[in-house]
């Protein structure tokens, strides 16, 4: 996969974050081994609230600050995004928004019956777009 994207000389990433901070370094982690990460990306931090009765923000989730953390030491471009509603569509609807190249996220460990019986926003976004997703998960 080619990291230059021409006309803009960035590639952006869009990384759907939730509230486990072991999920989020993985996806870190993936980021950041990327070739030229520090020169050709930019990733947008992005959490779906889908209640927030505190009205927290994006940048106040460990996860979250946990990425940001690691861009920031690593010299990685981010920005933040933030949304409420049901992850998978909003997620989809943000890729397109804001003109990512490719969607980042870590799905929680189940079984393949599991994630047919239950379903995953991990597996609704593949479905639901046509741009790379790229899942990670935390190491054991």
């Amino acid at each position: 996969m080619s990291l230059r994207h021409e006309g803009r000389g960035m590639y952006r990433i869009l990384v759907g974050l939730d509230a486990d901070p072991e999920r989020a370094a993985a996806q870190a982690s993936t980021i950041e081994s990327l070739p030229a990460a520090d020169e050709e990306i930019t990733a947008i931090l992005a959490h779906v609230f889908g209640e927030n009765p505190e009205g927290r923000s994006v940048h106040e989730l460990e996860g979250v600050r946990r990425v940001a953390s690691t861009f920031d030491d690593a010299g990685i471009d981010y920005e933040y995004y933030e949304a409420s509603g049901e992850p998978a569509p909003e997620l989809i609807a943000a890729a397109e928004e804001l003109d990512v190249d490719m969607i980042c996220l870590s799905g929680r460990k189940r079984t393949p019956t599991g994630k047919v019986i239950f379903g995953s926003v991990t597996q609704s976004v593949i479905l639901g777009t046509d741009l790379p997703v790229v899942t990670v998960s935390p190491e054991e």
